[in-house]
């Protein structure tokens, strides 16, 4: 299945399970999903809002040890499957912000950025969003998705899905 949160899901993520012909899991935490995919407990684990560098650091190191992707979604989707990871350095601002790419949300706004509503409202300054959010997404496989042919089956789901409903 596709890990989710326990919570509401975006739309994107609705249409990608869609698209995946693809059940939910539902789980609790960031760190739990990384290891239910470890453990196969899930297929994939894509997440376009909500995560933070210490949901991702140590699991990155531990799924891809054990032979599995954790990267960037925004890069996977935008540049034909390209995995790029984070950006894990002490920094004042969020290194892997570009601009425009991201929505202000109550996760990865700064302190100052200005009440943020449900209506979208990209950030335009790094001074925006918060320096340790992870503002492109994510998307994480186990060792067994990671071939070839379902890397290129996950990435054309997760355009269609795009296309009908971009990330958030």
């Amino acid at each position: 299945g596709l890990l989710t949160s326990n919570g509401s899901i975006s739309p994107f993520i609705e249409e990608l399970m869609r698209e995946l012909d693809c059940p939910r899991t539902p789980s609790g935490g960031a760190g739990n999903k990384m290891l239910m995919l470890l453990e196969g407990h899930g297929q994939v684990y894509i997440q376009d809002r909500g995560v933070s560098r210490w949901d991702t650091a140590a699991a990155q190191a531990v799924i891809e040890a054990h032979g599995g992707i954790l990267c960037k979604l925004s890069t996977m989707l935008n540049d034909e499957g390209k995995e790029e990871s984070y950006t894990y350095v002490k920094s004042d601002r969020n290194v892997d912000f570009v601009v425009g790419e991201a929505n202000l949300t109550k996760y990865n706004a700064a302190a100052g950025a200005g009440k943020v509503s449900e209506a979208r409202r990209t950030a335009m300054d790094a001074a925006e969003v918060k320096p340790y959010a992870n503002l492109c997404g994510l998307f994480a496989i186990g060792a067994d998705e990671n071939t070839v042919a379902r890397k290129a089956d996950l990435l054309a789901a997760i355009k269609r899905a795009a296309n009908s409903s971009p990330p958030s």
